[in-house]
């Protein structure tokens, strides 16, 4: 067998029936299956599936079967009952399983007696094309059962899935591993086979369950057990190679690829797994963005979505970072990278949820990064690095501090002159460490380390067995920072009801995000970028073409990089877009939230659409939000669940959601657009009628415009500072026609009522949006009034209490915004050699 076949066998398994092991060759089994962590297995969830609607909902026991190596090199079998956890996705009541099982066609089973059992190495990004593969399982292919191997190499992907050349998988296989053979690493799950491929589950789709309600919880608490187990087996003696020494001498992980080595990596992310996982992809997205401008001295948002959910995937996202210089190929900074993304990640985590997590274990990560620091060979980084952990706990000093051990330190840069944060630092020769890079060897340097010193080996990760489920930490509810620069109001407190008509002024306003300067909990390095990293969402939405429209959700950072989340030329109907746009939309969001901030929503939209709910939209799907009809659950657990997570909440109420003009947006600024958008933002605002009558007048039956420009003439008179205020929908009718003027005529912010009314109610309507006007002052001054509204007007006891009427929608269009994607390209750097 293979030195690859050796490390695989004691992790392969073979799952049937409660009674199937080795007894005779001719039992069936259901499918194979592969340990990822102590005591759990990872397989298809269509393998669990043979075994009935019981089994998949652990109701019923299965078999586990594998091999076991002695102390004397025998192979023994052993085996043990298994409890299906996770089955994604889990067949509804009562309805036989599809065929084919639906994706992720994932499964993770519990398996008594194999706590002892050595675990296959996840993979944390994806494989690059045409990477050479090896497939495993069980197989009676021959007549007799024994383990199958293949090689292949993967061919590409159709839609989720893997599709692999070579070695076709055959009966049995089903669920086993994939291999990754040039890093040892496992890249997806054995699904089946077609006519000249095979199909495989790529691993990161059981990373995508951790955003599931029902899984999440059971898949972060195998993923914190792998990376211990892993990071257990760098310090217990054994006879036989783990799969760190395995992975060290493979291509995918030479020094011309990485300077990042196995037995680093392992450590780190066994420290990592002791850690409060993050809050959204959008936490561990910024700190890898933030870091590669340190490094770099130059911020590219990448153009490719990284919906990464754990720690170990962010720090993935570095591996192979090199310098931009001029005709690709620059110098390898990959460890400088992800040193100072640990710094980073242990510092927040010690200034915002230090309750959460051990504070042993959170010292003995950040001694342990303060010791990679020592040893760095560079003086720069090294100091960036003590600058981060300045001041969190255990890292007060590095004297006498463990350090790397064998085979775990990288050599920092190489070859040339490597730009770190924008300062030149040598990355070789005698200069690299002296009087010309740093302090010489031998000086003492702050935090009482000595300069040029190599620690000794230590620093091992404390790694108890897994006790249990991890629970993952709340999160805190934070008041989004408007992208359009205005302060956002806190809820309103509660009290005894006003007078009929009043918007009481927010309790307190928080201080809009720094566009210019990084908050100080990321800050205290002279290296730490200062740019402006706030990330939020546009939504646009085209005319329809043959009554479908097309559709985009894209990020923007800090005002002008775009990168694509996901999107349809072909569109859908306008009652169909709450429903298509609810999981591209919740996946953006994840990406833009991070710290503080909530990311907000711009939704272009063509002028039929400007009374689109979308401030009602809700990420969850089910009755109560937008894709009515689509939810199940409806037992107290459920509603307990919805009521703590904020994606059950309007869109509107949490963060916001602004209304642009499609069209528009797509010509040169006229100046009269950009001469009221400054009247606007200079303020005060005035309240004016859209339809240029007096607001107790409303908009009777039957009124209706005349000519061909009948509201152009009085939208033009107002001044700057006016917002034309309707009382009704702008989507049709004498709304559509006064918008459009409004639009001609150059203004920028309007507000109106979308919902259907009595006649009667539009005297209070105008009323109250002349106090809201009053209360913001200016433009940037309207999102925090208008979401505290919006959360007022939720409650209908509340609305009628303030004497609160309709639903209200904002166009907020300004023309100064930078073109979004139309900033110069250039040629990516090129890889490493084989990387």
């Amino acid at each position: 067998m293979s030195a690859f076949g050796e490390m695989v066998r004691p992790s392969l398994a073979r799952i049937g029936a409660p009674g199937d092991g080795y007894a005779t060759d001719r039992d069936a089994y259901w499918g194979s299956g592969f340990f990822i962590a102590p005591g759990w297995l990872l397989t298809c969830a269509h393998v669990v599936g043979k075994g009935g609607a019981a089994v998949c909902r652990g109701e019923s026991a299965l078999s586990v079967s594998w091999q076991e190596r002695t102390a004397a090199g025998v192979w023994e079998p052993r085996s043990g009952t298994g409890t299906a956890v996770v089955v994604a996705p889990r067949p509804a009541a009562a309805q036989p399983p599809r065929d084919p099982w639906p994706f992720p066609d994932l499964a993770l089973v519990r398996v008594t007696g194999a706590d002892a059992v050595r675990c296959l190495w996840l993979g944390d990004r994806e494989a690059g094309p045409r990477s050479p593969l090896g497939l495993y399982g069980w197989s009676v292919q021959t007549g007799e059962l024994g383990i199958r191997h293949g090689t292949g190499e993967l061919a590409g992907s159709d839609a989720r899935a893997l599709l692999l050349a070579g070695s076709l998988p055959i009966g049995g296989l089903s669920g086993g591993p994939v291999l990754d053979l040039r890093h040892g690493s496992v890249i997806g799950v054995i699904k089946g086979r077609r006519r000249e491929e095979g199909v495989a589950v790529p691993v990161t789709a059981l990373y995508e369950l951790l955003d599931s309600r029902e899984a999440g919880r059971t898949v972060r608490e195998v993923l914190r057990a792998h990376d211990l187990h892993h990071a257990r087996l760098l310090d217990l003696p054994s006879p036989y190679p783990d799969w760190t020494a395995f992975q060290a001498a493979l291509p995918g992980h030479l020094p011309s690829g990485s300077g990042i080595t196995a037995g680093l990596r392992t450590r780190l992310y066994g420290h990592l797994a002791q850690l409060p996982p993050p809050a959204g992809a959008g936490e561990v997205v910024h700190l890898v963005e933030d870091v590669k401008a340190q490094v770099r001295g130059e911020r590219l948002p990448s153009l490719v979505l990284r919906n990464v959910r754990t720690w170990r995937e962010g720090a993935a996202l570095l591996y192979g970072l090199r310098m931009l210089e001029p005709g690709g190929g620059g110098t390898l900074v990959d460890l400088d990278a992800v040193l100072l993304y640990a710094a980073r990640v242990a510092r927040r985590t010690a200034r915002t949820r230090a309750g959460e997590v051990d504070a042993g274990r959170l010292r003995a990560f950040t001694e342990w990064i303060a010791g990679q620091a020592a040893g760095h060979r560079h003086w720069a980084v090294g100091e960036a690095i003590r600058a981060l952990l300045d001041g969190v706990d255990g890292v007060d000093g590095v004297d006498g501090m463990d350090g790397a051990g064998p085979g775990e330190g990288g050599g920092g840069a190489e070859g040339g002159e490597a730009l770190s944060g924008g300062l030149i630092v040598p990355s070789g020769g005698p200069s690299a460490e002296g009087p010309s890079g740093g302090p010489p060897p031998g000086a003492r340097v702050p935090g009482g380390a000595v300069a040029g010193a190599v620690p000794a080996q230590g620093g091992a990760v404390d790694v108890p067995a897994p006790a249990g489920p991890v629970d993952a930490p709340s999160r805190g509810g934070h008041a989004g920072t408007p992208l359009l620069a205005g302060p956002a109001g806190a809820p309103l407190p509660p009290g005894p009801a006003p007078a009929p008509l009043s918007i009481p002024a927010p309790a307190s306003v928080p201080a809009p995000a720094p566009t210019s300067t990084p908050a100080p909990a990321e800050s205290g390095s002279p290296l730490t970028p200062a740019p402006d990293t706030r990330t939020d969402v546009l939504v646009k939405v085209g005319p329809a073409t043959y009554g479908r429209h097309p559709w985009s959700v894209q990020l923007v950072y800090g005002g002008r990089d775009v990168t694509p989340v996901d999107g349809d030329d072909l569109g859908v109907r306008a009652e169909e877009l709450a429903r298509v746009l609810r999981e591209p939309l919740a996946r953006a969001l994840s990406q833009g939230d991070h710290g503080e901030h909530l990311a907000a929503i711009e939704v272009f939209l063509p002028r039929k659409l400007f009374d689109l709910p979308v401030d009602e939209w809700q990420l969850l799907p089910g009755p109560a939000g937008a894709g009515a009809g689509e939810g199940d659950e409806d037992d107290e657990d459920d509603e307990d669940d919805d009521f703590v997570d904020e994606r059950a909440l309007p869109l509107g109420m949490r963060r916001t959601v602004v209304v642009r003009e499609v069209r528009r947006n797509g010509l040169p600024p006229s100046p009269e657009w950009r001469r009221r958008w400054k009247g606007v933002r200079r303020g005060p605002l005035a309240h004016q009628t859209l339809h240029g009558r007096p607001a107790a007048e409303g908009h009777p039956p039957g009124a209706g415009a005349g000519g061909k420009y009948p509201y152009y003439g009085a939208l033009s008179a107002m001044s700057d500072a006016s917002v034309p205020v309707y009382c009704g929908p702008v989507g049709s009718g004498e709304g559509y026609a006064a918008m459009r003027d409004a639009l001609r005529s150059g203004h920028s912010v309007v507000l109106w009522r979308r919902d259907q009314h009595d006649h009667g109610e539009c005297g209070d309507f105008h009323r109250q949006a002349a106090a809201l006007l009053g209360l913001a002052g200016h433009a940037d001054g309207l999102h925090g009034p208008i979401r505290d509204l919006r959360i007022r007007l939720a409650d209908p006891d509340t609305a009628r209490a303030h004497g609160l009427r309709g639903k209200i929608a904002v166009l907020f269009d300004p023309p100064d915004r930078s073109p979004y994607g139309t900033e110069s390209m250039r040629p990516p750097p090129l890889a490493a050699p084989g990387g």
